[in-house]
């Protein structure tokens, strides 16, 4: 189905009356922040859609915070959603000085859910690679065999060094040093890891294929990402919530589109960073990826809106923070029901089984990180002992039945329960 664009001329012979009653009567719309592609859906009446679209813009135009993207200006209302978002970001992560609300936080769980923003947005861009045999990957540490696998090494490298960027302004050289780190090694003839496009051969098409938006000249591609750079700092300096102001990056990433390909990975590390750099520090756990993939295609509608009506931001900003607060409460969530579980586990293995000092300390990692995978290399660099140990006892736990193991290429990783149901299936199992 074509986009609808909206029409090119407003009715501007309504009068204030007309406007509010036509608000009033479609506050529901008015609050969801219809475009006229949806209207045009909603609404048979040539002549009412066209007076109910004006009434709309004309509130929003009289409302819209104002930007600059590409010697552009764009606009955003601070919608219901936006506002809510920016509160639950407020209030999660600047619980104890920024850090994470629950101790739990601090535990090895936060690398495997690092991992999975690493796998989930290499993913989104197209990497053929299961999320399990990703987390083998990653759990290992062995080089990656293909270039869906180097993508997803590629995301994870640039998590890691996302979070360890200091707080000074955002220059181009972050912004081509963090579409190296992520790129490097996949394909650098595809990808030229690091160095902005040197051709026009891209643009944005709609759902039927028509072209929505061609980006800028690539002549004018560093010069442009000079000027984002700059306009991050005076949104800064304005207080500009930092919510908003990472979703602005993520959408001008995509809209300057400065790279032959890794734009959209480069524009979620932006997004990351800009949060971690401003105190948000839990978003160094927080997958949004997963969700975008989960949404792949209102991730893409988003953009379209935005860019056929008047740059209006707001489509893609409430978008993203609509996703921000499903990834907040999923986290949230996560945290609270692996600190149950990790307890029941604890508990009835230390009840239940008889083990040896060593063979306690690796359970007491496998279980504090219900789900994960651990590798003897992992358990030797953790717990400081000889390699030939930590094979040892992770395959004596595997025949107690407290490891699962799981072939990887010529070596085995050990999967620790996910939880205590889980635990007494594979002990039924081993048992029968």
């Amino acid at each position: 189905m074509k986009l609808r664009r909206p029409p090119a001329q407003l009715i501007d012979s309504l009068s204030i009356s007309e406007i509010n009653s036509l608000l009033a009567s479609h506050a529901e719309w008015d609050e969801r922040y219809l475009h006229f592609d949806e209207l045009y859906r909603r609404v048979s009446d040539g002549q009412m859609r066209e007076k109910l679209w004006s009434a709309l813009k004309f509130k929003r135009r009289s409302s819209a915070q104002h930007f600059v993207i590409a010697d552009q200006t764009v606009t955003c209302n601070l919608t219901a959603k936006i506002t809510a978002a920016m509160s639950v970001v407020d209030r999660m992560t600047f619980a104890r000085n920024g850090e994470p609300t629950d101790e739990d936080a601090a535990s090895y769980l936060m690398s495997q859910l690092i991992m999975e923003e690493a796998i989930s947005s290499s993913q989104l861009e197209g990497a053929a690679t299961t999320s399990r045999v990703a987390m083998e990957l990653l759990a290992v540490g062995r080089a990656p065999r293909n270039e869906d696998e180097s993508m997803i090494m590629g995301n994870w490298r640039l998590m890691q060094h996302i979070a360890t960027l200091g707080d000074a302004p955002l220059t181009r050289a972050d912004i081509l040093e963090i579409h190296h780190i992520a790129c490097a090694g996949i394909n650098d003839d595809k990808y030229r890891p690091g160095a902005v496009r040197d051709n026009n051969d891209v643009f944005v098409a709609g759902r039927d294929g028509e072209i929505i938006h061609q980006p800028p000249d690539y002549q004018r591609l560093n010069s442009l990402l000079d000027a984002l750079c700059a306009e991050v700092a005076w949104l800064e300096q304005q207080g500009t919530h930092p919510l908003l102001v990472a979703c602005v990056m993520h959408f001008a990433i995509g809209y300057i589109h400065p790279f032959n390909d890794g734009n959209g990975r480069t524009a979620r590390g932006l997004f990351y960073h800009h949060l971690i750099r401003h105190g948000y520090s839990a978003f160094r756990y927080i997958s949004i990826s997963k969700l975008l993939k989960a949404a792949s295609v209102k991730y893409g509608i988003s953009y379209l809106y935005s860019e056929t009506d008047e740059m209006d931001l707001t489509y893609f900003v409430q978008f993203q923070c609509e996703v921000v607060m499903r990834a907040v409460n999923a986290f949230t969530e996560q945290i609270a029901t692996l600190h149950k579980e990790r307890e029941r586990l604890v508990t009835w293995v230390e009840e239940n089984m008889t083990l040896a000092k060593g063979e306690l300390d690796i359970m007491a990692i496998a279980l504090n990180a219900p789900g994960s995978l651990l590798s003897s290399a992992g358990i030797k660099s953790r717990l400081g002992i000889a390699d030939n140990t930590a094979r040892a006892r992770l395959k004596n736990l595997t025949e107690q039945g407290l490891l699962r193991p799981l072939k990887e290429g010529k070596g085995t990783v050990y999967q620790a329960p996910v939880s205590l149901r889980k635990l007494q299936e594979w002990l039924k199992k081993r048992e029968g």
